[in-house]
């Protein structure tokens, strides 16, 4: 019997947690866009806009959709023709990009989006939006991350650039924040398997398992911080130190504050929904499939 034979019959199942979590959204972003004033909802479009989150949405599902692979390889027993399914029902860009506005929306209630807007619709604003676009696109691979790494590593500490770049991260708090996204997407991920029926490790707790998750932050803190330092190295190399630092100025504003907490607040809140309906689809994967347990 072929995969996409043994695929079929239990299509509809595997569909069921992307279905919730597609659902979810489109109540919760109907609910948004009633509520929401005219003119915040015409300046919010225009910040999204103006952050090119419809390309990067398309980024990050491709991205997620890549994930196919690695699943397919750690031989959980479900053929990888069905984690890509899988994987492309979940991580659909227009869902994301959805998602995301709803997220940003709630996270910029009352704000004054018009300083954000300016500043982005700007041309060192769009020059800016396109560069950490194209960076992300570019950091796809292990290899491309480690050669940024290395880059940043490379730089002399006592130059302006290696100061703007410390303090971009510092004003920020781009590895504190990034941490606790990754650590709170892996705790969304166990969640959703265990919703999903995945039995738990014999004779640990809930409270156990988390602190396992937990125990990783160290590891994980190391790789973000190589992750975020060789981004910046790479995002605002074609920029002088002049515009880099005009950046960094906006950012230490409170329109720009408040843009960098919305941010993170949209991503983590996108990217837990991700990640239980990963964990639940990988349990339903691997109870149809009758793979290995993890």
């Amino acid at each position: 019997m072929t995969d996409t034979a043994r695929i079929s019959p239990a299509s509809g199942l595997r569909a069921l947690a992307v279905f919730l979590f597609v659902a979810l959204l489109a109540v919760a972003t109907g609910r948004a866009a009633m509520a929401e004033p005219a003119k915040q909802g015409a300046d919010l479009d225009a910040l999204m806009e103006a952050l090119l989150f419809r390309e990067v949405s398309e980024v990050l599902a491709a991205e997620g959709r890549d994930m196919a692979d690695d699943f397919a390889e750690a031989g959980y027993g479900v053929p990888e023709v069905a984690w890509r399914e899988m994987l492309t029902r979940l991580y659909d860009p227009a869902v994301m990009a959805r998602a995301f506005r709803r997220e940003m929306g709630a996270a910029l209630e009352g704000a004054d989006l018009a300083p954000m807007v300016e500043f982005y619709r700007s041309d060192l604003g769009q020059r800016i939006a396109r560069l950490e676009l194209e960076t992300r696109k570019a950091l796809a691979t292990e290899e491309a991350q480690a050669a940024a790494g290395e880059a940043w590593a490379e730089l002399d500490p006592d130059t302006e650039r290696a100061r703007l770049i410390e303090s971009y991260v510092q004003v920020n708090d781009l590895v504190e924040l990034n941490v606790v996204g990754a650590m709170n997407s892996d705790i969304a991920y166990y969640r959703g398997l265990w919703m999903d029926g995945m039995p738990q490790e014999e004779g640990m707790t809930d409270g156990e398992i988390l602190s396992e998750i937990w125990a990783s932050e160290p590891e994980v803190r190391a790789d973000v911080s190589e992750w975020v330092y060789g981004f910046s190295t790479l995002a605002y190399d074609t920029l002088s130190d002049a515009e880099f630092a005009d950046y960094i100025a906006f950012a230490r504003t409170e329109p720009g504050q408040r843009l960098n907490a919305a941010l993170f607040a949209a991503f983590d809140g996108v990217y837990e929904d991700l990640s239980r309906g990963l964990g639940a689809g990988t349990a339903r994967l691997m109870r149809d499939y009758e793979g290995e347990q993890l």
